[in-house]
């Protein structure tokens, strides 16, 4: 009779181990291309303004193209990855951001044509980013699953976004715009990397029944139990389960889920309202493209520490919810104080703080998606919930373009990322229910076995 394992207990049983640091560098490596590649965009910009000479509309445009991509992508993935599984999905994106970042150098001319290939580059990102969050989380460690996956997400895709800046103002001002792409294109080193290294989900393997595939990357999770898992069977409480669209939609789920759709949508508005125009801004006022890309960098970097010290505070808490109410509350109150700051000292201390908490917040948020799903509709909850949040995104540098169209004084602009992150803290007490997190107050519903107990909670 073959031996009947659990899934879910033999990856929670796991120590930190080598498997989890190689994992963890290899999400942190795509994450670096990811974040370097999302924000790029706003330092090519400034230097295509001189060539290429687009309207503020077409702008608008060049910067949305992304985003619309990112919604695509991350839909896209959500409905792949539960079917032909997560690894083929993140192989398939990992080429195609290397190729089309190779295509933006080389074949667009025109706002036209960048914006068709930002829209291609943004699809493949769409699906990067879910899926990476989808595979941080299976296999985090629990007692510290917030700082280790913000540590790994974070840290790769806040040191691409530093890069980007300082691409922009190096890179680019010597060998022209293009060159920001070419450099974006060594991903496709990453995507062969990953070919070779990146294991599939082992409980998207259990949902499948294949035992075998199960087995071979469970030993190397745990070497020592490889005898055990040669001809087990395997079993997970989320595989007999399997409903993936209407789940997101019932109890406990639906509300959690439109909370998490208004308040990303609300953050992500913000997010990329502010790292979109920001260095444009700065150099139709007079900086040099030096200065302009300090401020972005200045921004990721923050980013970073703010990431880390959102996942700290939701750990300790027990409450990723208050950790991002905190941190969004935070970060509105530094956009209204950008909009009455002077001074290069005070600009670059609160562009820093609204970096510090707009993305901390954004950071637990991507673990709340995460982790208010079971694992068999991971993918398509996380995906749908990135890929609606993503049209917040879109919105944000077309709304800030259009308020800079009527009224080109930042102020204004400022109130309103302001009020966006005000109403992202006010949509968890709009939606009544929508403020818990999981039945532990950490590890949601999502953890197969845990389902029946959230089932009874909400």
């Amino acid at each position: 009779m073959a031996t009947r394992l659990d899934v879910r207990e033999e990856i929670e049983g796991a120590e930190i181990s080598s498997f989890h640091w190689k994992l963890g560098a290899l999400i942190g490596i795509i994450m670096f291309f990811d974040g370097y590649e999302l924000f790029n965009a706003a330092y090519a910009i400034p230097l295509i303004l001189k060539s290429w000479h687009p309207q503020p509309s077409q702008i608008g445009m060049m910067l949305s193209s992304g985003i619309v991509g990112l919604s695509i992508g991350s839909v896209l993935q959500g409905l792949l990855a539960d079917r032909i599984g997560r690894r083929k999905v993140m192989l398939w994106a990992l080429y195609g951001m290397g190729l089309a970042s190779l295509s933006l150098a080389a074949v667009a001319q025109n706002p036209l044509q960048f914006a068709g290939l930002r829209l291609c580059l943004g699809t493949a990102l769409g699906m990067i980013t879910p899926l990476t969050i989808s595979y941080i989380n299976e296999w985090a460690p629990r007692r510290s699953a917030n700082v280790y996956t913000i540590w790994v997400f974070q840290f790769g895709f806040s040191l691409g976004g530093i890069m980007a800046g300082f691409a922009g103002a190096f890179l680019a001002t010597s060998f022209g715009w293009q060159a920001i792409y070419y450099a974006g294109a060594i991903s496709i080193a990453v995507a062969v990397a990953a070919h070779c290294w990146l294991p599939e989900s082992a409980q998207y393997l259990a949902a499948k029944r294949d035992f075998d595939g199960i087995g071979r990357v469970l030993a190397q999770l745990r070497p020592a139990r490889k005898h055990l898992y040669d001809g087990a069977e395997f079993t997970t409480a989320a595989a007999r389960r399997a409903a993936p669209v209407a789940t997101l939609l019932q109890a406990p789920y639906r509300r959690k889920t439109i909370v998490a759709w208004l308040s990303g949508a609300l953050s992500l508005f913000c997010v990329h309202g502010l790292t979109g125009w920001l260095p444009t801004l700065l150099v139709q006022r007079g900086e040099a493209m030096s200065s302009a890309a300090t401020y972005g960098a200045l921004i990721m970097t923050a980013a970073l520490f703010g990431g880390i010290g959102s996942g700290t505070v939701a750990d300790l808490t027990r409450s990723r919810v208050k950790a991002m109410v905190i941190w969004w509350f935070m970060a509105a109150l530094a956009m209204l104080a950008l909009s009455h700051a002077h001074g290069t000292v005070m600009m670059m201390v609160l562009v820093a703080a609204a970096g510090f908490f707009v993305f901390g917040g954004q950071s637990v948020q991507n673990n709340y998606i995460a982790m208010i799903y079971p694992t068999e509709v991971r993918s398509t909850g996380v995906g749908l919930a990135v890929g609606i949040n993503r049209v917040g995104g879109m919105l944000g540098p077309l709304v800030i373009g259009l308020v800079k169209s009527v009224n080109p004084d930042p102020t204004y602009t400022f109130y309103v990322l302001a009020a966006s992150l005000l109403l992202a803290c006010m949509s968890f007490l709009i939606v009544r229910g929508g403020v818990k997190d999981g039945p532990d107050g950490v590890a949601a519903a999502a953890e197969p076995g845990a389902l029946q107990v959230s089932l009874a909670e909400d």
